[in-house]
């Protein structure tokens, strides 16, 4: 029970920092905030996550956690301040594309590796 609680807790943390703090980089420094505040900002939430351990990741599975949960914390986000949900469809529509590619990208990478190998 521990490790999912850790994994709940850890990924409501992903989404609050990244919808808190990265936008205080990008009023603060502009485009530039915004670059640099997404490596700042998912290297700690990362660091904190998996380095640390706060996700439960069994041997052999895909990270993708803080992918969703950072998804969730975003559509629920506009959902707290009173947007439809379906003004984030848009936005859920391209994170799956994203994440579609991004596991074909993955996936042909993991067969030259092992072609290599």
């Amino acid at each position: 029970m521990k490790k999912y609680l850790g994994t709940m807790v850890g990924g409501a943390i992903a989404g609050v920092f990244v919808f808190a703090i990265w936008g205080l980089f990008t009023e603060a420094f502009g485009t530039a905030g915004g670059w640099l505040g997404g490596p700042l900002v998912v290297a700690l939430v990362w660091a904190l996550n998996h380095y640390v351990g706060a996700f439960y990741l069994p041997d052999g599975a895909v990270a993708i956690d803080m992918a969703v949960a950072i998804g969730i914390a975003g559509t629920m986000n506009g959902v707290f301040r009173g947007k439809p949900i379906a003004a984030a469809m848009p936005t859920l529509f391209w994170m799956a594309v994203g994440a579609i590619l991004g596991g074909i990208f993955a996936s042909i990478v993991t067969d030259v590796i092992a072609e290599n190998s």
